[in-house]
């Protein structure tokens, strides 16, 4: 008899076979010979039995060749001895399924070790006997009611887990806004990780990375804004009433996140999806949901400016205004700040195109409602204040109007240092700004020795900030050492402090100027400062890149 291997089977082991002489190998280790099993021994006596009547009946065939009764009884026999072939093929695709089987499987029971052994004897009955399956029945009974019992009491746990995390939330949300606790910040962050640490719900998540994203710790936030968004897609899929204003919320905030740590194609992938959502809630409940379109087309248009793409950015932020300034008209109290703030970066992108006069317009009647506003408010709106100060002063400066611009980067600088001494980690980067602008008009105008200072003291915060968050942070520190390398071919000449800050604006960049074309013309700018002392920009870029 030959080897049989089995071949091209499911949930087998490769090189499972069946020698010559009946032996079972599994893996090179032989488990049983089913030729000693009493099925092989039953099935070969019948094989017997019909070889002799099939031999028997070919001689009477033979002798009465013309006696139709032979020639069918030969048939029969012959469909018989094919049957029972068949039994005992299958009979040795079982065996070794069942060898494959007791090999794969943990004999955990003495049940299964017993009925092992009576099968590797070849007796297949005493090994059915062992497995009673009246008692493994009752055994198994009794062990679904149990399961069924962990069951609610998992259940019961995960209730209590939950409870537990939503009391852990609003704890860490009590804390952040308990800011006479010196340790504010640290204990809100321990609370949301308790409340993590009991139960993941798309609550605490949410809360915890705009919490994080609010204290600028970009990185941070991302996985949960991530977590936050799986899981009101799911949630939303199921039960979308309630969830999928929840989904373009997530959205939009995880977009503001990824536009800060410039993923600019992710930022507006998520803008779009979000703006998508909210037109459609608002087409439904218009009173609701049209301030969510107006902001997220104010978001889309922030990013869409600092990608260069000017008509998409104007046309969002119209359509923003517009929206937003027919409800201020309902409710002005609510809805003025935002007018301001859409009027403020339409001028800011007005500014870019060289509309200075509608630029200029915007701005004012931004500055207008924002000096109102701080007269009431002054802790919510006097950053307001100084961001259109500072912005109105970059476009006075560009239509040389020196003295109000620098009237403006002034009053700007003294509001964003006073917030910077109570909320340093907010503020010090608008400081930054704010100090590179204003030594950017100093050089204009001769005054280098306070714009040298300027300069140096932006670039100082900037690196501070960008060693605890590169990310969000090396831009401005390119930003500001290209306009110190410029500063030191153009206004006080000095060939060596000029290149230090080439090549410190080219290794700050470079992680962005495939993605930001903002730091892209910082690079550019360095470059052409280099190629303006001599060198050669190629050789340059991998000398800096390596430093």
């Amino acid at each position: 008899m030959d080897e049989i291997r089995v071949e091209n089977s499911q949930n087998v082991i490769a090189g499972s076979t069946v020698s010559a002489n009946g032996d079972v190998l599994v893996g090179g280790q032989k488990i049983t010979n089913y030729f000693y099993s009493a099925q092989y021994q039953d099935l070969i006596n019948q094989r017997d039995k019909l070889d002799n009547r099939f031999s028997k009946n070919r001689q009477k065939r033979e002798k009465y060749p013309d006696d139709e009764d032979f020639k069918t009884e030969q048939l029969q026999i012959d469909e018989e001895r094919n049957e029972l072939q068949k039994k005992l093929d299958d009979l040795k695709h079982e065996v070794i399924r069942l060898a494959e089987t007791f090999v794969k499987i943990p004999l955990n029971t003495e049940r299964l070790r017993l009925a092992r052994q009576y099968f590797e004897t070849g007796d297949y009955a005493a090994a059915r006997i062992i497995l009673d399956a009246d008692q493994m029945g009752d055994e198994l009974d009794a062990l679904l009611r149990q399961k069924e019992q962990l069951q609610h009491l998992q259940a019961e746990n995960e209730t209590n887990l939950i409870d537990k995390a939503n009391e852990f939330l609003i704890l860490a949300r009590l804390t952040a806004v308990d800011f006479i606790l010196a340790d504010r910040y640290d204990k809100t962050i321990k609370y949301f990780e308790q409340s993590l640490k009991a139960a993941h719900t798309v609550d605490n998540t949410f809360a915890y990375a705009y919490f994080l994203q609010g204290h600028n710790q970009f990185t941070a936030a991302l996985p949960f804004y991530t977590e936050a968004l799986e899981v009101c897609r799911r949630l939303a899929e199921a039960n979308p009433q309630s969830y999928v204003p929840e989904l373009a919320t997530t959205l939009n905030n995880l977009a503001v996140l990824q536009k800060d740590r410039n993923e600019f194609p992710a930022a507006e992938a998520g803008y779009q999806e979000g703006l998508a959502i909210y037109r459609r809630l608002a087409e439904a409940n218009p009173q609701t949901y049209l301030p969510d379109v107006a902001a997220t087309l104010n978001n889309l248009a922030i990013l869409q400016k600092a990608g260069n793409e000017f008509p998409a950015a104007e046309a969002g932020y119209q359509e923003a205004l517009a929206i937003r300034r027919g409800l201020a008209e309902a409710n002005p109290q609510t809805y003025l700040p935002y007018v301001a703030m859409t009027l403020n970066n339409l001028s800011l992108l007005q500014k870019d195109g060289n509309e200075f006069p509608a630029a200029e317009a915007g701005y004012q009647e931004a500055l207008a409602i924002r000096c109102r506003l701080a007269e009431a408010n002054p802790q919510t709106y006097l950053p307001d204040v100084a961001m259109t100060l500072n912005d109105l002063a970059i476009l006075q400066k560009d239509g040389n109007e020196f003295a109000a611009a620098e009237a403006g980067y002034q009053e700007a600088l003294a509001i964003y240092r006073g917030l910077a001494e109570a909320n340093p980690q907010t503020y010090l980067p608008d400081v930054a700004g704010t100090l590179n602008n204003l030594a950017l008009l100093q050089q204009a105008t001769n005054e280098f020795a306070a714009a040298e200072a300027g300069y140096q003291e932006a670039l100082a915060i900037y690196r501070g900030l960008a060693e605890a968050n590169p990310q969000t942070y090396l831009p401005g520190v390119a930003m500001t050492a290209v306009n110190m390398s410029v500063f030191y071919l153009q206004a006080v000449p000095d060939r060596e402090k000029s290149l230090v800050f080439v090549k410190e604006t080219l290794v700050s960049a470079q992680p962005f100027v495939k993605s930001v074309p903002s730091v892209q013309n910082y690079a550019s700018t360095a470059l052409q400062v280099a190629e303006a002392w001599g060198l050669n920009k190629e050789g340059f870029i991998e000398e800096a890149v390596k430093a």
